[in-house]
C-alpha cells in the first residue's frame, strides 16, 4: 500500500518558528517605512494648508505682513491669533508676556511637549518646555509661533522673514523629532517658505539621518521632504 507523505510535528513547529522570526524582523521595517512616508505626507498637506492661511492673513493686512504684528517677538501672540482665525483649531494657548501673551506658554498650557527631553533635534539633543504661543489643530497637529522681526527684516538665506513656526504633524505622538514629525517654516512679508530652502538651514548639513553632528538639527528636512 502507498504511504501518505507529510510533515512531522517537529518539522511543522520548525517552519512556524522560522516564519515567526522572519516576521519579527520584517514587520518593524515595513511599519517604520510606512510611518516615515505618512509623516512626510502629513507635512506636505500641512504646509499647503498653512500656506493658504498665510495668504489669507496677507490679504487681511493689505498685501504685506511687515508691521502687521508689532513688538518683534511680543507680536507672536497676535500672529498666532491671526492663524487661529484661518485654521480649524481645538485649543489656543497663550504665550508668556515676552511673547505678547498672558498665559504660561505652549508647554504648560497643553499645546506643546512638556518636560525636559520631551522632544528632540535630529542629532538626538533633547529639548524642553516652550513658552511661545501655540495652537492645537483639529487633526491633532501642534503649531508654535515666534516673531523674529515685526518689520520682516530678519535675514534668512537669500530672503528676509518676519517669523517662524514649528509644526508637529502628529501632535503628542512619537517620535517628536525635528525632521521626523516636527518641521519648521519661515513667514515672510507675503509667503511661507520651508526651512532648508533658499540658503537657509541647508539640508546637506541639517538633515542627515543618523548623524549626531552639532549642525544636524533637522531644520533642513522641511524643504528636503517637501520637494522630494
Amino acid at each position: 500500500m502507498n504511504k501518505m507523505k507529510g510533515f512531522t510535528l517537529a518539522e511543522t513547529l520548525i517552519v512556524i518558528a522560522i516564519i515567526g522570526i522572519i516576521a519579527s524582523i520584517v514587520t518593524p521595517m515595513l511599519f517604520g517605512t510606512t510611518s516615515d512616508a505618512e509623516l512626510k505626507a502629513a507635512w506636505k498637506k500641512a504646509y499647503s494648508d498653512l500656506s493658504q492661511a498665510t495668504q489669507l492673513i496677507v490679504v487681511d493686512n493689505g498685501g504685506t505682513l511687515a508691521g502687521a504684528f508689532t513688538g518683534d517677538m511680543a507680536g507672536s501672540e497676535d500672529l498666532k491669533n491671526a492663524f487661529a482665525s484661518k485654521l480649524n483649531i481645538i485649543k489656543n494657548c497663550s504665550g508668556v508676556s515676552n511673547w505678547g501673551g498672558t498665559g504660561d506658554g505652549a508647554s504648560e498650557e497643553g499645546c506643546w511637549h512638556n518636560g525636559a527631553n520631551s522632544w528632540y533635534k535630529l542629532n538626538g539633543a533633547g529639548l524642553g518646555n516652550i513658552v511661545y504661543p501655540a495652537l492645537v489643530l483639529n487633526n491633532g497637529s501642534l503649531i508654535l509661533f515666534y516673531i523674529n522681526k515685526s518689520d520682516c527684516s530678519d535675514i534668512a538665506g537669500d530672503y528676509t522673514r518676519c517669523a517662524h513656526i514649528y509644526l508637529d504633524v502628529n501632535g503628542f505622538k512619537k517620535p517628536n523629532i525635528i525632521g521626523k514629525d516636527i518641521f519648521l517654516a519661515n513667514i515672510t512679508s507675503n509667503a511661507l517658505i520651508p526651512h532648508g530652502a533658499r540658503g537657509f538651514s541647508n539640508p546637506s548639513t541639517s538633515c542627515i539621518e543618523g548623524s549626531t553632528a552639532t549642525t544636524n538639527y533637522g531644520y533642513g528636512c522641511a524643504a528636503k521632504y517637501l520637494y522630494e
